[in-house]
């Protein structure tokens, strides 16, 4: 197996693994907050979707199929309050994810990932980097679903 093969095998398995850690937390705790500053499940949840559907996807897509486009810096913090919503559930936040994610592997399935980008303050860039950034972007968030979904178990134990 390549080191691509790989890659795309943690990016499905990663999505796979958000569904579960997604479902793993009661609905009526998805906007459950461990602290003032924290993020509930809801709101990682939401950033995973706007970097997947604002980032990731439309860059793999410009290096795909533009000569060296030209990748401009993103603001997340701007993007997520104009899109957060408590109203939008869970479900669909998952979906419109899993959508975008598998919209990217499509895509990397049959692109050569050598294929540069020249991001607007990183400089040159490669598909390869994106993946791999969104693969970990992706746990790092995941990992922070489950630490509210442990501290949400642990403050609602019966006593």
């Amino acid at each position: 197996m390549t080191t691509h093969e790989h890659s795309l095998s943690a990016l499905r398995t990663s999505a796979a693994d958000l569904t579960q850690e997604v479902q793993r937390l009661p609905p009526e705790a998805a906007l459950w907050r461990p602290g003032e500053t924290d993020w509930s499940q809801h709101e990682c949840l939401t950033h995973l979707w706007i970097a997947e559907h604002f980032i990731f996807l439309p860059r793999i897509r410009a290096m795909a199929t533009e000569e060296n486009p030209h990748l401009p810096a993103v603001d997340e913090v701007a993007i997520q309050k104009q899109q957060w919503s408590a109203e939008r559930t869970r479900d669909d936040l998952l979906a419109a994810f899993l959508a975008d994610r598998q919209a990217e592997l499509d895509l990397l399935e049959t692109v050569d990932w050598s294929r540069p980008g020249v991001h607007e303050t990183n400089g040159p860039v490669d598909i390869a980097f994106v993946a791999h950034y969104a693969m970990g972007h992706t746990w790092e968030h995941m990992s922070q679903m489950l630490r509210v979904r442990l501290r949400y178990r642990l403050s609602h134990r019966s006593a």
